[in-house]
């Protein structure tokens, strides 16, 4: 009798444990369904929006920790707690003080990684003076966001760390940026000096004095070096550049034949969205960084691949049209520059041509294409914005 008694037991106990293993679980489903409908208000893309949930569960309980970039989204988590009673949430809005909240590219290009390792994904890269927001340390990794919002992991050897006071302090007075697709700083005013570094074009620098022919700058670590003057242009000025189709042809043209480099973000190597991108950033024109993020603003001009209605600076964007339940998908992002042709990285940066008569007749991409979008007079914000007007770039003027 005791030991049926006992069986009977036992039963009851692994029950019981079912049962609430199956409440638990039923209750974290619930709940993970309820954090994703609050991301896709609060952070529809975590590429340029910070959302890391972590959820955690220990002999029953459950805590959700979660890292944002906002107050609102913050407030959002935490109103699930009159839903879930018996969850701990821990939210925390970055960057919280922790670690000095800016920093500037300390090399002529710097690359910017999925996760804390020089091994992992390269995502994107910055350019020699761009102001950065940190969120995060970790180890020797900080994480950022780049002046199109593009989130990242980047290495301590890559940035200096600047409060607000600093920075401006940095960068008060004139600053110029490089103009030549490659060339260097030299210790002296002296091109046959010691180098100091490389720079592409795009690097931005503080102007620390004049001497002949050429600046005296200084990198944000300190180092001071000269530039010539016949490299580089006024800062100021660059930054209230407007778009002009024939001058955004002249500036693709320059890039005609640098290598492909996935995430690359430089006329050292450069991939198709970085392509668009610095095309329209030395234009006064900050886009988003991935093709299938430029897609979705500017004015749609069409969807046909028929460059009769095209007019140089328009991106063309290839991929997967959306059919019945296929979702489009975006992936190839080029520049139209006029007579049928268009430029773009792939393999190396190169011009094809949209007209079958005509030579490099690129069918291959004919039944790919998605749609035209015209970027110029499409100034909306924070997607598509004048360098002049984005709040990093402002912290430097």
């Amino acid at each position: 009798m005791k030991i049926k008694q006992l069986v009977i037991f036992l039963i009851a106990i692994i029950v019981l444990g079912s049962c609430s293993e199956t409440n638990e679980h039923a209750l974290v489903s619930e709940l993970n369904g309820s954090i994703d409908s609050l991301q896709k208000v609060y952070a529809p893309d975590t590429r340029i929006h910070l959302w890391e949930i972590s959820m955690l569960r220990n002999k029953g309980n459950i805590s959700v920790v979660a890292e944002v970039q906002n107050k609102e989204a913050k407030q959002a988590l935490l109103s699930l707690k009159t839903k879930y009673p018996a969850v701990k949430f821990q939210v925390k809005v970055l960057p919280d003080g922790s670690v000095k909240p800016f920093a500037l590219i300390n090399n002529s290009v710097s690359s910017i990684r999925r996760k804390t390792t020089r091994a992992s994904e390269m995502l994107n890269q910055a350019l020699l003076g761009t102001p950065l927001k940190v969120f995060k340390k970790k180890g020797e990794w900080y994480y950022i966001q780049t002046p199109n919002q593009y989130l990242g992991w980047i290495n301590r050897a890559d940035i200096v760390l600047f409060n607000k006071a600093e920075l401006k302090k940095y960068d008060a007075g004139k600053k110029l940026v490089y103009n030549r697709q490659y060339g260097f700083s030299y210790t002296k005013p002296d091109s046959r000096s010691q180098v100091v570094s490389d720079l592409v074009i795009g690097c931005i620098l503080p102007v620390k004095g004049s001497q002949g022919d050429f600046y005296k700058v200084e990198y944000p670590d300190g180092r001071m070096a000269f530039v010539k003057k016949s490299e580089v242009t006024d800062y100021a000025q660059f930054i209230q550049r407007k778009p002009v189709p024939e001058v955004l042809v002249k500036t693709a043209l320059k890039f005609n034949g640098i290598p492909y480099l996935w995430g690359g973000f430089s006329s050292k190597a450069i991939d198709c969205s970085g392509f668009s991108s610095t095309i329209y950033y030395l234009n006064g024109i900050i886009l988003q960084r991935d093709a299938s993020q430029q897609t979705k603003y500017g004015k749609e001009v069409t969807t046909d691949f028929d460059f009769k209605k095209l007019q140089p600076g328009d991106l063309l964007f290839f991929g997967r049209k959306a059919k019945g339940n296929i979702p489009e998908k975006v992936t190839h992002v080029a520049m139209y520059i006029g007579n049928g042709q268009f430029i773009h990285s792939s393999g190396k940066v190169r011009i094809s041509n949209m007209n079958p008569a005509k030579p490099h007749y690129a069918g291959e991409y004919a039944p790919r294409f998605v749609r035209a979008v015209r970027i110029i007079g499409q100034e909306n914000g924070n997607t598509i914005q004048r360098t002049a007007n984005n709040p990093l770039y402002q912290l430097i003027k």
